[in-house]
């Protein structure tokens, strides 16, 4: 009976030894990609602030599709469109 319980003992002590490790592992590469995600945040920002003028004219195209001249030019094809 002794024996039984030493093994299980044993192999308890083995399994959470495996466990921590491998969570100390996963805890290095979670690290280790948070850094990495950093870097790339902090160097992608001056990128982006340059297609600023980009973003400004596509917000404008789509301001001027959902304004009325888009409204109507819409209308005045389906006045013109045949029905079925």
């Amino acid at each position: 009976m002794t024996t039984i319980f030493a093994v299980c003992a044993v192999a308890v002590t083995l399994a959470f030894t495996a466990l921590a490790v491998q969570a100390i592992v996963t805890l290095r590469q979670i690290r280790h990609t948070a850094k990495a995600v950093e870097y790339l945040a902090l160097n992608a920002d001056g990128k982006l602030t340059a297609l600023d003028p980009v973003v400004e004219a596509v917000q404008s195209l789509a301001g001027g599709l959902s304004s009325g001249w888009f409204k109507a030019a819409r209308m005045f094809y389906g006045l013109f469109a045949g029905k079925d």
